[in-house]
């Protein structure tokens, strides 16, 4: 009987320090609504004395594979449109002025993309995981299969020799690569077209 209570005390004890370590962690972490900034500003219209509604919904926050840089998929509902919103930023160092300067310069893009856009990305990565999966690189060749999505956005999958994985896919933003998980992000385009 003392054993079985010092299991469920234990197990108790582990379950506590869980949650305080998750709270702990959490609560360090900034919140960023970068999308949210730039609908309400850029795209919800507001003039003196009238009101306005505007529904967002959240697609994906989170931090690019390898930490690098944020990434945020926001839809929205506005005045008869739908439409989804990119947000994404990089931090990088600014050249020093000084021993020890540590400033950093913060370059943040937006992207809007239509329904039709949102469906493409949908419909085309599948062909593009089913492309380089067939492909046999050469020794220090990297194969790149892309679908454009917009002037400002293509989605990207590649293979070296000896190296794949399908499993994140590529957002090429502006130039600037942004690598989030594939099932996660098609799973959640997918209930945002539902929506």
């Amino acid at each position: 009987m003392q054993l079985k209570l010092k299991k469920v005390n234990m197990k108790l004890l582990v379950l506590l320090f869980s949650v305080a370590i998750a709270n702990l962690l959490t609560g360090c972490m900034q919140t960023r609504h970068i999308t949210e900034k730039y609908i309400k500003t850029n795209i919800e219209k507001h003039n003196q004395g009238e009101f306005s509604t505007i529904k967002t919904y959240t697609i994906y926050k989170g931090l690019s594979y390898g930490g690098s840089a944020y990434l945020e998929l926001t839809g929205y509902k506005y005045s008869n449109t739908k439409a989804l919103v990119l947000g994404a930023d990089k931090y990088f160092y600014a050249r020093q002025k000084f021993k020890g300067d540590q400033t950093m310069i913060a370059n943040i893009t937006y992207i809007e993309l239509n329904m039709s856009q949102c469906k493409d990305i949908i419909t085309n990565y599948k062909i593009l995981q089913d492309r380089i999966k067939s492909e046999r690189p050469k020794k220090n060749e990297e194969i790149y299969h892309d679908f454009t999505v917009s002037n400002d956005l293509f989605i990207s999958f590649r293979k070296s020799s000896g190296y794949m994985n399908v499993s994140y896919i590529d957002f090429w933003i502006n130039g600037e690569k942004y690598r989030i998980s594939t099932a996660t992000i098609i799973s959640k385009l997918n209930k945002f077209m539902a929506y």
